[in-house]
């Protein structure tokens, strides 16, 4: 049917307002762009905020639920996010355990979510999709979404399939993206699940197990395994399916090594820790080789002037 996606959902409009935000994103981008490049002093430009380690699931590929400690009060948080400011990040991305459990008092998320925004160009948040974000004014939500109802269940707890799928379509109303962490166990089943998102969801966006606990892993994806699964979903992208990661970061993630310049990245811990550099400092083993975090290869080919890159940055994050 023209002016539809094969689900029959409208196409998405990209109005004025949309490019006038990209536009503006890319200008706060230049002088940390020309300083990486002049190798002059550079300063992070995203920071991923696990501002709760608290988690409403138990999923069996994240380390994080595990672990217990102190987190900050509304104002603790308010000066961590003050201190990543300063430092010069223009992304911040909410993470949990899960985000949408964070409270102090009668401060919640939302209270968090308006201070942020003051602060930063874009504003986004990793949720498990369980509960409503629709009322959050976010950049960007991503869902955690691992495979069919079985795997996913499999992974996160049954009946949890359903309720996200059911989030993306009230909640995401087309303009959630869905993250997927690829593991041993969800590997087959990966492009049944782009299929079944077209039309659904504004993009896939694919990462790696990473083995926080060191090899063996019975969920880790050798590089020789990778490569299957990324020529799937080259094909699938160039077919027109939602997958979100640009064709050169997925033709990297086939490589023992990538590109990944983690001096671009700052990472924030419930207790309000601040560290500069690798997303797995103070979280497990840093081993370049079992890295997956595709989101880092893609910012990292960015600064470095792939266009492609450049222009999937400014789709995903304003």
């Amino acid at each position: 049917m023209p002016g539809t996606e094969p689900s029959g959902r409208p196409r998405r409009k990209y109005p004025i307002k949309a490019l006038v935000s990209r536009a503006a994103g890319a200008c706060s981008f230049a002088l940390p762009f020309l300083a990486h490049n002049l190798q002059l002093t550079v300063s992070p430009v995203l920071a991923g905020y696990k501002i709760t380690h608290r988690c409403n699931l138990q999923c069996t590929h994240c380390p994080y639920w595990r672990r217990t400690g102190p987190e900050q009060s509304f104002d603790g948080v308010l000066e961590t996010l003050r201190r990543l400011s300063r430092m010069g990040v223009k992304i911040l991305i909410l993470e949990g355990g899960e985000p949408l459990l964070w409270r102090d008092g009668k401060k919640d998320i939302a209270h968090v979510i308006d201070a942020a925004r003051q602060l930063f160009r874009s504003v986004c948040m990793t949720t498990n999709g369980v509960f409503p974000w629709s009322h959050l004014p976010l950049h960007r939500t991503w869902v955690s979404l691992d495979g069919n109802r079985a795997v996913h269940d499999s992974i996160r707890g049954r009946g949890v399939f359903d309720r996200v799928m059911k989030n993306l379509d009230v909640e995401g109303r087309g303009d959630a993206f869905v993250s997927t962490t690829i593991n041993a166990r969800n590997i087959r089943v990966i492009p049944e699940l782009v299929w079944l998102l077209r039309g659904r969801v504004a993009g896939v966006t694919v990462q790696f197990h990473y083995p926080y606990q060191g090899l063996p892993d019975p969920l880790f994806v050798p590089a020789e395994d990778r490569r299957v699964v990324l020529d799937e979903l080259i094909r699938l992208k160039q077919e027109g399916y939602p997958v979100a990661n640009s064709f050169r970061s997925l033709g990297e993630l086939k490589k023992p090594f990538w590109t990944c310049e983690d001096r671009l990245l700052a990472n924030a811990e419930p207790d309000g820790t601040i560290l500069h550099g690798c997303y797995l400092k103070n979280r497990g083993p840093s081993d370049c080789s079992h890295c997956g975090f595709s989101a880092h290869n893609e910012m990292s080919l960015a600064f470095r002037g792939q266009w492609e890159s450049i222009v999937t940055g400014l789709r995903t994050f304003f």
